[in-house]
């Protein structure tokens, strides 16, 4: 089998774990266990406070287990997945749908991401999303309690 091949079977994998929702409990754990330790969740886009990057595995999780926590009916629909010439690089047309635990307000975006498996792991999941979306769902201030949240089960300050 093909690098390409193999490497599009962790993201059709890593997207299938989703199927049902978030998972969550021990299931959350396995799919964590889809990110290299050097990862990085990329979200150029991202409106302040929500990091524009969240580097590696372990924080990654914490970031996961925020978001998942704040999306538990989460449903990803219309997920295209694109090879590239690039044997480890994929592209992703995805549109994801969920009521904000937090506040009752539905969130619902687009995303085009960008993702890198490599030796089996994923070291890139890069989102394009429309911020505005984010922002008018969440609230700056529960994104900002859930960024102080991420930082602080990482055992990371907050600055100010």
């Amino acid at each position: 089998m093909s690098t390409q091949a193999e490497n599009r079977k962790v993201v059709d994998h890593f997207w299938s774990d989703l199927d049902g929702g978030p998972p969550t409990g021990a299931k959350l754990e396995e799919w964590k266990d889809w990110f290299a330790d050097e990862a990085v969740w990329e979200m150029p886009f991202a409106p302040e406070p929500l990091a524009k990057a969240v580097p590696g595995r372990a924080l990654i999780g914490h970031f996961v287990d925020w978001f998942f926590g704040s999306v538990p009916d989460l449903v990803i629909d219309s997920l295209v997945v694109h090879d590239t010439t690039d044997p480890e690089l994929f592209v992703l047309e995805l549109h994801g749908r969920a009521t904000v635990a937090q506040n009752g307000n539905i969130y619902a975006n687009t995303y085009c991401t960008h993702m890198r498996v490599r030796d089996g792991k994923v070291t890139l999941i890069r989102e394009y999303f429309d911020p505005n979306v984010v922002v008018g769902a969440f609230g700056v201030e529960l994104i900002g309690e859930g960024m102080a949240t991420v930082m602080a089960a990482a055992g990371l300050e907050v600055s100010q």
